[in-house]
């Protein structure tokens, strides 16, 4: 199988599930190493945002808003809360969180958090698991992956967290 064809295999696998699928996994099933599948994803990503990388491996966000934008916020770990709660509030849905690390370079985690609710049970499996955040890594700088039902919506996020003194820009 040629490079493109395994490429677009793997968008279509990724499009069928709901589960993160890990690069072991996908290299196991076209016979090729992890590093091949870890370029592929590379390539793929840059042409397709809604894939997304999470420690248990890729992901297809399948949209439900229409439009997204991504906001570059900064504030300490004790108001992740008030912040996460700003946007579901607003109407909108937090797809990912990311930084960008001096030596890691860029890590993200898969959220989709678009509830009260789900902020809550976020903030509950971190604190169960004793994790620390990942805007812990970059004295409180971290992005966010934001979709909503249209540009007025994220418009206004934009405006509630420059408000608060979170937003660095988006």
């Amino acid at each position: 199988m040629d490079s493109v064809t395994r490429r677009e295999e793997i968008l279509r696998i990724l499009t069928a599930r709901t589960e993160p699928v890990s690069a072991a996994v996908l290299a196991e099933r076209f016979g090729v190493t992890r590093q091949i599948i870890v370029k592929d994803m590379a390539l793929l990503k840059a042409k397709n945002p809604a894939i997304l990388s999470t420690p248990r491996g890729y992901l297809y966000s399948q949209a439900e808003g229409g439009c997204r934008r991504v906001f570059t916020v900064c504030h300490r770990a004790e108001e992740m809360e008030e912040e996460l709660n700003l946007i579901v509030d607003l109407g909108g849905r937090v797809l990912t969180t990311s930084v960008n690390h001096p030596y890691y370079g860029t890590l993200d985690e898969a959220l989709n958090i678009k509830s009260r609710r789900d902020v809550k049970k976020f903030l509950a499996r971190m604190k169960e698991s004793q994790g620390e955040p990942l805007l812990m890594l970059t004295k409180g700088k971290h992005a966010h992956l934001v979709e909503a039902e249209d540009e007025e919506t994220l418009d206004e996020i934009a405006a509630a967290l420059k408000q608060k003194g979170f937003l660095l820009f988006s």
